[in-house]
């Protein structure tokens, strides 16, 4: 019993650690080609010198509009984090968060997840 009591408050505290927010858009344009968007989300987020790599200064927004379609997506990522000097997002994190908004937003959306903001917004550059 006591075992269980100890795994369900460390479940409860690893939970309340990681600080998120997220919201899918609930108007504008619908994904034209999810496949696609997540290659173009792959390749800058992990090829070397892709649009996601490095570091980010406090405050930077790092962007991309590739087309799919016919329609600009508009990709951001965002260090909101207070550390002074360059903060490194990882390859899978970065992966990962904007996909969640492309497979989980059929318009797309945003995410503040541990001091750091993830936009997808299919039609919006």
């Amino acid at each position: 019993m006591k075992t269980q009591s100890i795994v369900i408050a460390l479940g409860t505290i690893l939970l309340a650690a990681q600080d998120v927010a997220a919201t899918c858009y609930r108007s504008g344009d619908s994904w034209p080609n999810r496949d696609e968007a997540r290659r173009f989300v792959i390749d800058a987020c992990n090829n070397n010198g892709g649009m996601f790599t490095g570091g980010y200064s406090r405050g930077q927004t790092k962007s991309m509009c590739p087309r799919s379609g016919g329609k600009g997506l508009l990709f951001e990522v965002q260090n909101l984090t207070p550390n002074e000097g360059n903060s490194d997002l990882s390859n899978s994190e970065c992966t990962l968060r904007l996909e969640n908004e492309i497979n989980g937003c059929e318009k797309g959306g945003e995410s503040t997840v541990n001091g750091w903001r993830f936009r997808a917004d299919p039609g919006n550059c």
